[in-house]
Parts: structure tokens; sequence; C-alpha cells
């Protein structure tokens, strides 16, 4: 006479949504392989991309609307000798479309002048984008020891440093005992022109205490 064997239920439940080691990049991953004398300089620079749960990240652009349409005139404007104005525009442009990843994206005020070679003035409104793996001389904005810092991210074969655009300011490098975070890529810049209204924030954006992207905390 046989016999059917039943397995007893494992009371855990299954499998969970959600459960298990949450992903420290919040992206996918995949194993690469790395010279073995280039692993320290990859695990600091991977740190700076690990967002820790306990960390409240801004809140990103919203897009309440589809936008406004603006004129794109075909020729363009000469930053030399004038020319001979185009009367009319061929085509139009959505300004969401300068926005690459919305959902990653938000706004910092800049603060100080150690970036205004590279055209970041104080009171400058500053585009970052979060889904952006920071690249060799790209503008970051950093958590660095705590204090937020606006500044190119620099790496040579001595170390990486977080460089100024200010020849009054020094580099500032990356060491193992610094514990920095990198919050994203800064991809645009608004200031205003206007001579009355040139690094003025608009009413309701007064400065806090210590703002996101304030370029001169080093």
């Amino acid at each position: 006479m046989s016999s059917t064997h039943k397995p007893r239920p494992s009371g855990h439940g299954g499998p969970r949504i959600g459960a298990g080691r949450k992903p420290a990049f919040l992206e996918q991953t995949r194993p690469v392989r790395i010279p073995l004398s280039q692993i320290a300089a990859v695990r600091t620079f991977l740190h700076g991309r690990v967002f820790p749960e306990s960390v409240v990240l801004p809140q990103p652009v919203v897009l309440n609307d589809p936008g406004r349409v603006l004129p794109v005139y075909a020729s363009g404007v000469r930053a030399g000798f004038p020319s001979p104005a185009d009367d009319h525009a061929e085509s139009g442009l959505n300004l969401n479309e300068l926005l690459e990843n919305p959902a990653a994206t938000f706004c910092a005020w800049a603060e100080g002048d150690s970036m205004i070679d590279l055209g970041i003035l104080d009171g400058d409104l500053m585009i970052i984008d979060r889904s952006l793996a920071p690249r060799n001389d790209d503008v970051v904005v950093a958590d660095m020891n705590g204090a937020f810092t606006v500044k190119r991210l620099v790496q040579k074969p001595d170390g990486s440093f977080l460089m100024p655009a200010n020849p009054d300011y020094p580099a500032i490098p990356i060491t193992a005992d610094d514990e920095i975070r990198i919050w994203g890529v800064v991809v645009r810049v608004i200031h205003d022109l206007r001579a009355t209204g040139r690094r003025k924030r608009p009413a309701g954006n007064k400065p806090r205490k210590k703002t996101l992207a304030d370029s001169n905390n080093r």
C-alpha cells in the first residue's frame, strides 16, 4: 500500500513583495570586473551614490501643466556683430522638454562665488538631476561631512577632488576619512540678467540657515 506524502506548510507565507535586502543604489545593478588597484577608488566613488533611508531627499520638480511652447527663431543670435533679424519662428520649444528625467530632477539656489568661472553666480537657480551617474568633470551637488556644496568632481591619478571654479578658493581633496554623498549632477543654471533682478530670489524663496547648494562651505 502506497501513501502520498504531503509537505507541511512552512508557515512563512512564501515570498513577500518588498522583502529581502534593499538595493543601495535605487536602480538595477550588475557585476563587473575592475583592476585590483582601482577597487578603493571605485568604492569611494560608489559610496557617494548611496542614499541612506534616514536621508529625506529633496522634492522633485513637479510639472503641473503640459508647459508652454515658446517660439524658436530659425536664425541664431550672434554674440559678436549684429545680423539682420529673422522675422518668423520656424519651430517651438516646450521648456519641459529640457528636463530629461523630471521625476529625478530638483532645483536648488546657489550661494557664494566659488563657481563663478563656470557661470554659476550667487542666487542662481540650479537644475539638478539625481538619476545621472556623476562623471569626471561634472558639476555636482555633494554632501561632504554633513555640509552641502556645489563643485566640479575631478578624478586624477593621485585622487578625487571637489574643484571650485574660482581661483580664490582651494581644491577640496576627497580622502578615505571623508563622508561624501553625491546628491545629483547640475545640468542647467538659470540666472537673471536684468540689472534690477540679478541674484535676487523671487518672493517666497528666502534662504534657509543651511541651503542645499551652498557653494562656499569649504
